[in-house]
This record gives structure tokens, sequence and C-alpha cells, in this order.
């Protein structure tokens, strides 16, 4: 009968994982689980469908309950079969449309457009004398305008866009300091290819008529005030299906990647970055700071080539230090010359003699060797015979060609 035994490394590993594992199963699961269950109620940004805060459903229901029917819909086409003359137009990030699709849409004969935050692109389209004008800080703000919608309605809390228009327009700025606001009405704006005009509301801040903020102040009024004015409302969320194909014109600013993805995956995606930076951090403090171990004894770096030379000295081992002592000065002098690493004797002597004037002959006894003397060079040095070695017979004599060696190393360097 066999037995069989877990390697004691994995068991280890296993135990050392577990948790950072089953932390991250468990948040991942979770995600997952909140996306499925949340993923068909839910919608976008001022989608009239999406209970969660940023949606707009509790304004959908207040409308529905004063007689108004709210239709969704989430493509131009179906938007435009839905439009008649006596039918109320939202528009929900009017930034995601084209130039064209912006035209097609305000070619609907809709008497009366709301559009949510819109940009320079669509105020040009929709109402020519109303401009973008800034963002406003989040307060409490007077209507401060003789529009009904607005002054039935009272204080409200605005946030976001603001827009201004000329004096001499029709156009009525509420909700802001006089010169620029958060709501502007144009009364009588164009209809392109039609003798009729429309009203047009630029309601820069939209984020009073979700879920987080109808209660507020007089959110509520304000939205029912402007959307409600008719028995029928056509409220346009723009999807991907209206995003432009390639080949066709796209808009300047097309929206974000992150815009439209659901918002429970978006909600699981950060619980994941989260968990994977907590998991980091909990690894790394695991690990600690780096601890400095004194050791028992400080060797000097000197050290090995003391001890060598002592053992040389008590074998009177001359040859072989001198051996050594030339061989470590012509692989200095190689690398000094630009040779390469597998140059003779030969060749070095001449290009170290060539740089130093020295004749080659002296820098060849002095490597360790000869040069041929068919070369012409002559063979007798110039310098004094005590500063030319090529046999070591005492200590004294290998100091000298140490120093001979030297002096020879330095000549190259400075030439």
């Amino acid at each position: 009968m066999t037995s069989w035994s877990a390697d004691p490394g994995v068991v280890e590993r296993w135990r050392r994982w577990r948790v950072p594992v089953a932390i991250a199963l468990v948040i991942v699961l979770g995600g997952i689980t909140l996306a499925v269950l949340q993923g068909r109620s839910s919608g976008g940004p001022l989608d009239p469908q999406s209970a969660q805060r940023p949606g707009t459903r509790a304004l959908a229901v207040l409308l529905e309950d004063r007689g108004v029917d709210v239709t969704r819909t989430r493509t131009l086409a179906s938007t435009l079969d839905r439009l008649d003359d006596d039918t109320t137009l939202v528009v929900t990030h009017p930034s995601m449309l084209t130039d064209a699709q912006l035209r097609t849409l305000a070619r609907a004969p809709s008497p009366h457009v709301v559009l949510l935050e819109p940009d320079e692109d669509a105020l040009t389209v929709f109402a020519p004398d109303v401009v973008p004008a800034g963002d406003a800080f989040p307060r409490t703000r007077e209507p401060g305008c003789a529009l009904r919608a607005a002054t039935r309605a009272g204080s409200v809390r605005t946030e976001g866009s603001t827009y201004r228009a000329p004096a001499a327009s029709r156009a009525v700025v509420c909700y802001g300091d006089g010169t620029r606001g958060a709501l502007v009405r144009l009364s009588d704006a164009p209809i392109p290819g039609s003798t009729r005009t429309r009203i047009v509301d630029a309601v820069g801040s939209a984020s009073s008529f979700t879920n987080a903020h109808l209660a507020e102040e007089g959110n509520a009024a304000l939205a029912l005030n402007l959307l409600g004015s008719r028995e029928q409302l056509v409220w346009y969320v723009p999807s991907p299906a209206d995003l432009p194909t390639p080949g066709s014109a796209s808009p300047e600013q097309p929206p974000d990647v992150l815009d439209l993805l659901p918002e429970p995956l978006r909600f699981a995606l950060a619980q994941g970055v989260v968990a994977i930076a907590l998991l980091m951090l909990a690894r790394a403090r695991r690990l600690g700071p780096v601890v400095t171990e004194p050791l028992p004894v400080v060797v000097r770096a000197s050290e090995t080539v003391e001890g060598l030379a002592r053992l040389y000295h008590r074998a009177r081992a001359r040859d072989r230090a001198a051996a050594a002592l030339r061989g470590a000065t012509r692989a200095r002098l190689t690398t000094l010359l630009g040779l390469p690493r597998q140059a003779d004797l030969d060749a070095v002597a001449r290009a170290a003699a060539a740089r130093t004037g020295r004749p080659p002959t002296e820098v060849a006894r002095l490597l360790g060797g000869t040069v041929d003397e068919t070369t012409g060079e002559s063979s007798r040095p110039t310098t004094p015979p005590s500063t030319v070695h090529h046999a070591v017979t005492d200590d004294a004599a290998l100091v000298r060609l140490a120093d001979d060696l030297d002096t020879l190393e330095q000549e190259v360097r400075r030439s």
C-alpha cells in the first residue's frame, strides 16, 4: 500500500495565500452577483427607468402620476418615430450625438425640447442664441427671473453647467447671477426647415432631476413644471447604437468608455481595484523593511592581494609573481590601447611603444617577451639598464619591475 504526502512547500504556500484568495473570491463573486441582480432594472445616468441614484425613475413616476405618458427611447430612429407637434422631447447626453444627428433631431416637429446639460454643438443647433458660460459651484439659488415654471418652484440647489444669452434675445436666464444661469429658456427657437418656432430649455443642473437630489429644495417642482406641460413626453437616452460608425462623422468629444458601462459593472470594477490594492499593501507590509545584520568580521578588499603576496614571498616564487604583474599590466594596456583581448605580446608592445616613444624591444622585454629584430628597431634600451628588467632574481628586482610596469602604464594613460 502506497501513501501520499503533500509537498511541504505547497502546503506552506497555500496557508500563506488562502486568506487573500478567499477575500478576492468573495469580492469578485459579490460584484458579479450585484451586477446580475441590478443589471435588469438599472440604466445609465438620467435614465427614466433607472432606480439608482443617478437615474430619474422617481421623476418619471411623478410625471406619470400627473397624467404624462413618459416614453423612453434609446435610438435616434425610435425617437423620431414617436415625436409629433404635441410631444415634449427630453434629450440626455446631447454630446454623444454627431452634428448630423443633432440636425436631424432638430427638424422633428416637437414644440418643446428640454436639453439636459447640452454642449456648445447642441446649443448651436437647437438654441443659437445660448452659449455655455462655464461651471457653477453647488449652492441653493433663487429663480431670479420671471419664468413661471421657476418662480412656482422657488429655490433650487444647482450645480454643473451654466449658460448665457445676449440681452437682445428673448431668452430668459434663471438660477444664476443675472448674466448666466443654470436654466435658460428660449421661447422662439427656430425649427430647421420650418417657419415655426419652439420652446427650448437648456438645463445645466441635470443632477437636480436625479433620484438622489429630486427631493431637495424645489427640484421636483421645477422638473414637473418644465416637463409636465404636455401629455406626451419622449425621453431620449442615446445608446451605443447611435455612436458613429467607421467612415461617418464623429463627435468632437466622444463619450467616455466608462460612461457606456452599466453602473453595477463599474462598481464591481472599482471593488476589484480596491481589493488588489489592499492585497498588495498587505503583502508589502508582511515583507517588512530591510534589516541590516552586523557581520562578525570585516574583511578589507585588499586582504586577498596581500595574502597572495605573502604566499609568493614565503615560497620565493618571484617568477610567478613577476608573471602575474606582467599579465595584469598587459591586460590593462590592451584595453587602454584599444586592442583585441586576444592580441599577442608583440602587438601590445609595438602599440605601447608607438604611444610612449619607447623602443618596442624595451617594452617587450619589460612585458616579459622580445620583438623580432628584423623590424629595424634598436634592441638596445634607451633608459638605464637598472630600469629595464626581464629576469627577477631577488625581491628588490621584483619591486623595480613593479615600478617600471606602473611607469609604463602611466605613460600610456597620459599619451
